[in-house]
This record gives structure tokens, C-alpha cells and sequence, in this order.
């Protein structure tokens, strides 16, 4: 079953749905909907991770390919789609996202 999540940016009033399938064979496909043209570029170049990809940061193809495709370190895109991944591949609890309706970043000054 696919797995999905929104990231929604205020500060630059962009949205994105990204959306996570697992193959079944150590692979996982990415789909990233966005209202940002950075963000479409990134879901050309990333259409599908591999378990190292969800489990490394260096040598991910999740944030390589997201500074390749010109997406700000302040970005959650990426973070989204770490989490997507996570949830799909069973990695974060179904059952527990279902109490919760948002991970976030609080501003305090």
C-alpha cells in the first residue's frame, strides 16, 4: 500500500505530496507533486531509493540528489520523503502516525 504525506512550507508557500511504494525487492518508488519548480526537478531526479538510501545520510541519494537539484538545506521536502519512506517500508509505525496528524519546526524567535 502506498504511503503519503504533505509537507506544507509557509515560508515559502509551497506544497508537496509525496508519495512512497515499496517494490517488494529492497526498493522503494518516490512520487513528489509540488508546487515548487526545485521540488519538481528533484521528483525527476529521484524516482526510487534503496533501504541504504533511507538508512545513511552521507551517500543518500535523498539529500544528493536534492542539492543537485537546488533544494535549500531549510527545505522538509527531503525530510518528507524520509519519512514517506519510513512509513512505508515499516520502519515508523503505522499505527503510531495515526495519532498524530504533524511532525514540525516551531519558530520561538
Amino acid at each position: 500500500m502506498t504511503s503519503r504525506v504533505n509537507v506544507d512550507m509557509p515560508l515559502c508557500s509551497h506544497k508537496t505530496m509525496i508519495e512512497a511504494e515499496d517494490r517488494g525487492d529492497g526498493t522503494v518508488t518516490v512520487r513528489i507533486r509540488s508546487s515548487c519548480e526545485h521540488a519538481q526537478h528533484y521528483a525527476e531526479l529521484l524516482d526510487s531509493v534503496t533501504m541504504d538510501d533511507l538508512c545513511e545520510i552521507r551517500g543518500s541519494k535523498i539529500l544528493d540528489l536534492a542539492s543537485e537539484a537546488r533544494i535549500t538545506p531549510t527545505c522538509l521536502i527531503p525530510a518528507g520523503v524520509y519519512n514517506a519512506c519510513w512509513l512505508e517500508t515499516g520502519m515508523i509505525s503505522k499505527n503510531l502516525v495515526k495519532t498524530m496528524s504533524s511532525i514540525c519546526v516551531h519558530f520561538l524567535e
